[in-house]
């Protein structure tokens, strides 16, 4: 009794969520029972059944029909803290003000976002570098100005989508390339967020 109460405690919840995370990004899997036992530290399946409940209840996953646990969106957010200006310093002040789901803010339709790894530099100017990644929504809800995947003669690029007329175009955003133009009809998709990482 005493170990399912210490479950059902924030602190120890939290703990043992970051303990299913950290399994997970091993794993590119959720914990069985057995698995969640052993990662937790419980002594009883049932206790094991609990976190998995409240995994449930939290929000940061969900069954399948097997009873199997899946993880959601929300299990990688992320507190929100507040504004850092980029201009001139101000007097750090911390704030939880609110939590954010890193998938449910980068992704439009999820069913219809991917991710590329981005190679070269005729995005530099747009503030995309080789290296980045990128999600790209597919969808024909594109418009002049938005930045797109699309087949050319030489296969996929990314390149902002510009128009002559009626005619479409892609511009890069680098002087040094020139503009090319989409196969017809292969605009696949418009780029929805970009993100890299640092001091790695």
């Amino acid at each position: 009794m005493f170990e399912y109460a210490g479950i059902m405690r924030k602190d120890g919840f939290a703990s043992r969520k970051g303990k299913v995370i950290t399994f997970y990004r091993a794993h590119k899997r959720m914990p069985n029972v057995t698995e969640l036992m052993e990662i937790c530290g419980l002594s009883s399946r049932s206790s094991a059944f609990a976190v998995a409940e409240r995994l449930v209840e939290e929000g940061v996953a969900e069954k399948d029909r097997t009873g199997k646990l899946l993880p959601t969106a929300a299990m990688f957010s992320l507190p929100l803290l507040g504004h850092v200006r980029a201009g001139f310093a101000a007097p750090a002040e911390e704030e939880l003000a609110d939590t954010i789901g890193i998938g449910d803010y980068l992704l439009g339709n999820v069913n219809a976002s991917y991710l590329l790894q981005v190679e070269g530099d005729s995005m530099q100017d747009a503030g995309i570098l080789s290296g980045d990644m990128v999600i790209f929504e597919r969808t024909q809800d594109y418009k002049p100005g938005d930045i797109v995947v699309a087949l050319t003669e030489d296969g996929y690029t990314l390149k902002y989508l510009r128009t002559r007329g009626k005619v479409f175009y892609l511009e890069a955003a680098n002087d040094r390339y020139p503009d090319i133009f989409p196969l017809e009809g292969q605009i696949i998709g418009k780029v929805t967020a970009m993100f890299r990482r640092y001091g790695r």
